[in-house]
């Protein structure tokens, strides 16, 4: 992590990946899993729940950030 923090192509990884937790966890918070008024289940796809399309997007973002950051700008090739 130390090595990452020394260069800026790291300090921009390690800034998606805090702002990517920021926004996981404030849209927990403001209820954007919750069910609508009817109580039913928010569907994504026609069979995904809200919760579970949140944590794919997040995962894949992550998947994402990693491989830009590993095969473009890491440090040690």
């Amino acid at each position: 992590m130390k090595e990452m923090a020394r260069h800026w192509a790291g300090r921009i990884y390690l800034l998606l990946l805090l702002v990517s937790i920021v926004g996981f966890i404030a849209f927990l918070v403001l209820g954007g899993t919750d069910a609508d008024a009817s109580g039913e289940p928010v569907i994504v796809f026609g069979w995904m729940t809200m919760p579970l399309f949140a944590g794919v997007v997040f995962v894949i973002f992550w998947l994402v950030t990693y491989l830009i950051y590993f095969f473009g700008f890491w440090p040690y090739r």
